[in-house]
């Protein structure tokens, strides 16, 4: 890529990221709809006497049922890579009802250069037939916007074996992220949740899938893409799920933002993708998952403000979460599977809120038939509010964590617990 390139590209992402700060401060008009603030805990606020935001909202449920948030604490008031970040969480026994102090489970040294000067953008899970719990975040020193091969934003991975209650010290596995990915000169995985299959199961764990959004060599272009990477042994090594050449051209998803994936049903893995106006959407479709859990084929990625019916928003880009759960049809007592998105749902990044759509059990989707037919469910928050990500409770109730202003000092992260009857207005439970 010339040097003009670089420098209209590197302009255009600070311009992006310079609008996206602006909106913070720019309260959006409030709607109708929207929890009861009563009902919400801020688990991470920012004080005016402290000038230290939190950001990115990352949240799981152990097997024995606690819930562990975490996020951002940015002392460099900035993006991860511009100084030092410490992952901060803080854990619940009670289903949300009540929750620990904050603790450092990764603490970043501000150290110019170093692998450790700040963590950020956390991606969690929790594993489902152990006390296992993956945490992985970008690291280091170096901006996703700056990051060549030379000298790359970092990739951290650390784990917890009690169930959130210590954790271990973070591991640079940078070298190995970059090496599935050759072509590729900058990366990072979709914060939020770390998806664990409920099909694919390989010795002791059911398999892991997260995503990362990276800028990779297309011809003389570079080009923002999605992969989506799969790891067997609960976050040891990773591949990526149906990449061949991996030189972009066969990218799920050519100009996405930030990733997360699910499952459906069958096995199929679903890839949606942040972008202006709504979400990219694709699907990963197995050839026989029960025989061989490799062999597949994506499709074609769609834009769901293109297809009737699909999730429409605001003139606003921000990650949300994709998430599937079990219902019941309130009118009929038919047991149903809904698929959740949320996101903002208002013009500039506010009034976040969720979609659903109700997915056959055993049903095979192309990826326009996924992105058709969501409804538009219930609007979480009434003013600027940002990046969303959930979890289901052992209780039923979906744990639902996000970026919120409450006051002039920026984002606070949010938790609130919500119903399925709720998030569907009523026509499931």
């Amino acid at each position: 890529m010339n040097n003009m390139l670089t420098i209209n590209l590197h302009h255009s992402r600070l311009m992006r990221t310079f609008i996206m700060a602006l909106l913070v401060l720019v309260p959006c008009a409030a709607c109708a709809q929207g929890v009861d603030d009563s009902r919400k805990q801020t688990l991470f606020q920012t004080y005016d006497d402290y000038h230290v935001p939190y950001r990115i909202p990352a949240i799981a449920t152990t097997r024995k049922g606690q819930l562990i948030a975490v996020a951002d604490r940015r002392y460099c008031g900035f993006d991860i890579g511009f100084g030092r970040i410490d992952m901060v969480a803080r854990t619940s026994r009670d289903n949300g009802r009540t929750w620990s102090p904050d603790t450092v489970i990764q603490r970043g040294t501000g150290a110019e250069g170093a692998f450790d000067c700040g963590y950020g953008d956390a991606a969690l899970v929790a594993d489902r037939t152990s006390q296992h719990v993956l945490c992985m975040s970008v690291t280091g020193n170096v901006a996703y916007i700056y990051g060549t091969r030379e000298k790359p934003n970092r990739v951290a991975r650390w784990y917890s074996h009690d169930g959130g209650r210590s954790w271990g010290k973070a591991d640079d596995v940078t070298d190995a992220f970059y090496a599935l990915l050759p072509n590729t000169r900058t990366m990072f995985i979709g914060s939020g949740r770390i998806m664990q299959s409920r099909v694919v199961k390989k010795g002791k764990y059911y398999r892991l899938y997260c995503s990362v959004l990276t800028r990779t060599q297309m011809g003389a272009d570079d080009v923002a893409c999605n992969y989506v990477l799969y790891s067997d042994d609960f976050g040891g090594q990773w591949h990526v799920l149906g990449g061949f050449t991996l030189d972009g051209y066969d990218s799920p998803c050519v100009g996405g933002d930030e990733p997360k994936t699910e499952e459906l049903p069958n096995g199929d893995v679903v890839l949606s993708s942040r972008k202006w106006y709504g979400r990219y959407f694709n699907i990963y479709h197995f050839d026989d998952v029960r025989r061989d859990q490799e062999r597949g084929t994506w499709g074609t990625c769609v834009a769901s403000h293109d297809v009737e019916g699909g999730i429409r928003v605001g003139a606003n880009t921000c990650n949300g979460e994709i998430m599937l759960v079990d219902a019941v049809e309130a009118a009929t007592g038919r047991k149903a599977k809904l698929m959740l998105q949320s996101l903002p749902m208002g013009e500039g990044r506010c009034d976040v809120g969720i979609w659903y759509k109700e997915i056959l059990p055993n049903g095979i989707y192309s990826p326009k038939a996924f992105a058709h037919n969501w409804t538009r469910g219930l609007q979480v928050s009434t003013t600027t509010s940002a990046y969303s990500t959930m979890s289901m409770q052992r209780d039923g109730r979906v744990a639902f964590f996000y970026e919120e202003r409450q006051n002039e000092n920026g984002y606070d992260m949010v938790y609130v617990p919500l119903s399925i009857e709720e998030i569907t207005l009523g026509t499931y439970r």
